[in-house]
């Protein structure tokens, strides 16, 4: 037994190495006995598990188990990885899936919708940010950590999921069949208003968000569009890249993007506008509570650098962190960790508490129709204001 528990103490050390646990440092820091109580307390576990469950476990599955728990009990964000959900997560970022296309996340414990995603299966059938997720499949969400309920409500193509949400600021819960889809995102969506506007919708920060959205701007410029409408509601985020890359289009040089801080004080890091301006006129940003991440990196860049800005609807979500996808080895696994929060330009950090807008505008509608000014007020009001500020302008 004690040969046992020695070969499990050796391999939680040998763990602990490659997730980048300092040990060494630990131990200089901490008591030393502590330290080894907590691992012995583990090793028993483990022991007591693998001789006393009622059926045999795979050492594999019980260390994979033990992972997820530490990743997870740190904050919302952070999360162990299998294979799969690894490749999972790659494919969104290049913009294409399988799935019912809604971002979640863990909020006071319980599976929250951050934003659907538009013309997704979860946007078609009315799901709106801030709903929370009590059930999927008649199974409880109750305990489950964000990937876990990612991985339920992922799946193939024709394959249908129920899910049980509570709305905010009612008590009735709600079963809502999805079928799922391919979730192909276009992240930039654009058109133009009437008294020469320009309208522009992100919908997420996706590899080609930046070369796309550059090559709009650059033809509402050739056009003459005298003001802009940027519209990121229900934007849930995305590459921190991306959202540097197109914050940059807006700024003049030298100015600041985002700060990122991390553990230490030297870690802080500092984006900066490098390249020359491409949008100098008007701009409005539409925000709302599915609002997050990378779409507060570009609203608080834009509100705090331009006096030629003004945001308009709710305010944002309030996710203000940053984390790093880590391979851990060749099978594919690897830990997305938390690693630094991140500051608008003026200081504020955002993290649980999101950027108010200049412009309130509260929408109560279920059939609201974003980016048609008839049936969409807060875009009514983004328009007026945009009106104002020609007006001053002149």
């Amino acid at each position: 037994m004690k040969k046992r528990a020695l070969i499990w103490i050796a391999g939680f050390i040998f763990l602990s190495f490659m997730l980048g646990f300092n040990l060494e440092t630990s131990l200089a820091r901490k008591n030393e006995q502590e330290l080894y109580r907590e691992i012995e307390r583990f090793v028993n576990v483990l022991n007591i598990v693998k001789n006393e469950y009622v059926t045999p476990v795979e050492d594999k599955k019980l260390i994979y188990g033990a992972l997820k728990g530490m990743l997870s009990s740190l904050d919302p964000y952070s999360a162990f990885l299998e294979p799969e959900a690894s490749k999972e997560l790659q494919m969104e970022t290049s913009g294409e899936f399988e799935g019912v296309g809604m971002e979640i996340t863990l909020k006071d414990g319980i599976i929250t919708v951050v934003s659907p995603i538009q013309d997704s299966p979860a946007w078609n059938a009315g799901i709106r940010p801030g709903d929370k997720i009590i059930e999927i499949d008649g199974q409880s969400t109750k305990g489950m950590n964000t990937w876990e309920a990612a991985q339920k409500l992922r799946g193939k193509k024709g394959t249908s999921v129920t899910i049980s949400i509570l709305r905010e600021h009612t008590t009735k819960i709600m079963k809502i069949t999805l079928v799922r889809d391919v979730i192909k995102i276009k992240s930039v969506k654009s058109s133009i208003l009437p008294e020469n506007i320009g309208y522009i919708r992100i919908t997420g920060f996706q590899e080609r968000t930046a070369n796309d959205l550059e090559a709009v701007l650059k033809e509402f410029n050739n056009q003459m569009i005298t003001a802009l409408i940027l519209d990121l509601r229900n934007n849930p985020g995305g590459l921190l890249n991306a959202a540097i890359d197109v914050s940059d289009m807006f700024l003049p040089k030298g100015k600041i993007i985002v700060s990122i801080q991390g553990r230490k004080p030297e870690d802080k890091k500092v984006y900066v506008s490098q390249k020359p301006q491409i949008w100098d006129k008007p701009v409005v940003l539409l925000i709302n509570n599915g609002s997050a991440s990378a779409s507060e990196i570009l609203t608080g860049a834009i509100k705090d650098n331009l006096n030629s800005c003004r945001t308009v609807g709710l305010k944002t979500f309030g996710k203000g962190s940053v984390q790093n996808l880590i391979k851990l080895d060749e099978e594919g696994t690897s830990i997305k960790l938390t690693i630094a929060y991140y500051y608008t330009p003026s200081g504020l950090r955002i993290d649980g508490k999101g950027i108010e807008p200049d412009v309130k505008v509260e929408i109560t509608e279920d059939n609201v129709e974003m980016g048609i000014p008839e049936k969409d007020i807060q875009l009514k009001k983004a328009i007026e204001e945009v009106s104002k500020m020609l007006i001053a302008a002149k």
